[in-house]
């Protein structure tokens, strides 16, 4: 994997404090694929120098000018709320947290460099789950506009010695440049790579690694299709064979894996007996520990293993719990009472799951476990995918950090 130091735009903390008449304006925000249009609104009531004045636009809900939110970055830019770096800089991210749903405290590190963009068939870049045409262009037309990251997106390296993770914590003992407090206890901080030794040798260590996307495939996507819509018209934009992007270990424990559960709701909820029944004709019964899926209605809850009948023929994702619910279980045997075009709602632990089943805005609630590290990693080296939210990465990577403009590839001082 290519990368490379870049000269990023920062929030200059002083100057926003200065326009918008607030002595700690609030500036970062959660990206921009998790905000429900009512969070989007009370971050806008915050502060109006928010990033998601640009990943977002001002009005939650609907999709504003993406010629009006470029305009509003170069404004930030000719201002100086946006500031540059005084240099081109890896940067390290590390963000504390307590793994949700438990009491257990966890540290994250991680980098955020420019990375080169390759064709999913090239197998540098790894995908790992589908994308979808219409979040694709959203966010290709703002790329278009902008010519810019406004958020990083985040690969997973596989380094099971830690030789990254140690170079990386001996690089970020100092003051951060930028520090977030994103949600009580969880704190983002930001430390720029000034050491020319460790920037070697941070490069050489990633020329070996074939990264995985855990968030951000519809964005990558967009890069690759904005670089080939240039290509293919003649015109030359700099910095399009490159994306900001944010590297962490697979293998640390500082990234955690949560599991995403799925409601499902059928056309008729007096069909919940019949689809209980289907269930315990295909899946093998497990106990109160030993369960792969936990099937909840309104009123009780069943364990299950896959066992032999379900996964005869099945290998890879198709294998997994995510695939044997998504594939089979929703797609196949419980299609008669869903639908071919079933209403299933996604939810990760302890985020409205339970109320959502007893309001009857579902009827059965398929409780998953997490995907693990070695099933994660068996699936994406048999060149498969696993289906849409299997995976439920943590700590997000909180947007407004640190930004990248294409065109400052190839300035002076970010070349």
């Amino acid at each position: 994997m290519d990368i490379a130091p870049f000269r990023g735009l920062r929030f200059d903390l002083g100057k926003v404090a200065e326009e918008v008449g607030q002595d700690a304006p609030v500036v970062t925000a959660p990206p921009y694929d998790v905000l429900s249009p009512e969070a989007h609104q009370a971050i806008l009531d915050a502060s109006p120098c928010n990033i998601v004045q640009l990943t977002l636009g001002d009005r939650p809900g609907e999709i504003p000018s993406y010629e009006g939110r470029a305009q509003l970055l170069q404004r930030w830019i000719e201002s100086g709320i946006l500031a540059y770096e005084g240099s081109p800089v890896y940067y390290v991210c590390t963000v504390e947290y307590t793994v949700p749903g438990t009491d257990t405290r966890a540290r994250m590190v991680s980098f955020v460099a420019l990375g080169r963009l390759h064709e999913f068939d090239e197998r540098i870049v790894q995908p790992h789950e589908q994308t979808f045409p219409k979040v694709v262009q959203d966010r290709q037309s703002l790329l278009e506009a902008t010519r810019c990251n406004l958020e990083s997106i985040m690969l997973l390296y596989n380094d099971a010695s830690g030789e990254i993770d140690s170079l990386l914590d001996e690089v970020s003992n100092g003051e951060p440049v930028m520090e977030v407090e994103a949600s009580p206890g969880e704190v983002h901080a930001l430390y720029p790579v000034t050491d020319p030794a460790s920037a070697l040798r941070l490069t050489e260590l990633m020329g070996e690694q074939r990264p995985i996307i855990a968030d951000g495939h519809h964005r990558y996507t967009t890069g690759l299709l904005y670089r080939k819509a240039l290509a293919e018209s003649g015109q030359q934009v700099p910095g399009t064979d490159w994306k900001m992007m944010t590297f962490a270990n697979l293998r640390s424990e500082g990234v955690s894996i949560l599991a995403t559960h799925r409601l499902l709701k059928l056309r008729d909820s007096g069909d919940v007996p019949q689809a209980l029944t289907l269930l315990d004709e295909w899946l093998e019964p497990a106990g109160e520990d030993d369960w792969e899926i936990r099937v909840e209605t309104a009123d009780a809850a069943r364990c299950y293993r896959l066992g032999e009948k379900a996964l005869t023929g099945k290998s890879g994702a198709a294998a997994t719990s995510y695939g044997i619910v998504q594939d089979e279980i929703i797609g196949s045997w419980l299609a008669p009472l869903a639908g071919e075009e079933p209403e299933v709602s996604f939810y990760k632990e302890g985020t409205g799951e339970d109320e959502a089943l007893r309001s009857g805005r579902g009827d059965l609630l398929f409780r998953m476990r997490p995907v693990g590290r070695g099933e994660f990693q068996e699936v994406i080296d048999g060149e498969e995918v696993f289906p849409h939210k299997t995976t439920y990465f943590y700590p997000k990577l909180w947007s407004g950090l640190v930004l990248w403009r294409l065109e400052d590839a190839v300035s002076p001082a970010g070349a």
